[in-house]
């Protein structure tokens, strides 16, 4: 997070728009980003196979409703039926939501099947 808020206000803040310099930072960025995404597969080659199971569905749910939903939204305000600005905040809002919602009904689902 910090390397994108660097990256995103850096040109305006810190470096007055100087292209070599925000090229830096996005590629800092970047390789900070793809880190995260090989920790992420760390954390979830050590985790249990159920544990693993349902974050995977819960991503699969995620990357599933967040191409529908890119998909048609963007298709919506082409057509001028919306006329607010598509942002990609609002897609990242979206699938942070997705994976939460589906890994708290996978959850709840689990619990109960335990207790019958």
């Amino acid at each position: 997070m910090i390397t994108l808020a660097i990256a995103s206000f850096g040109p305006h803040l810190l470096w007055q728009e100087q292209a070599v310099f925000s090229v830096v930072a996005i590629l800092i960025n970047v390789v900070v980003g793809i880190m995260m995404i090989l920790s992420n597969k760390r954390q979830l080659q050590g985790m249990d196979e159920l544990q693993q199971r349902m974050q995977l569905n819960a991503m699969a749910i995620t990357l599933g409703a967040s191409l529908v939903f890119g998909l048609a939204y963007s298709v919506v305000q082409s057509s001028g039926l919306i006329s607010f600005k598509e942002d990609i905040s609002h897609l990242v809002l979206f699938m942070g939501l997705t994976y939460l919602v589906s890994l708290l009904m996978m959850n709840k689902q689990l619990n109960d099947e335990g207790e019958e």
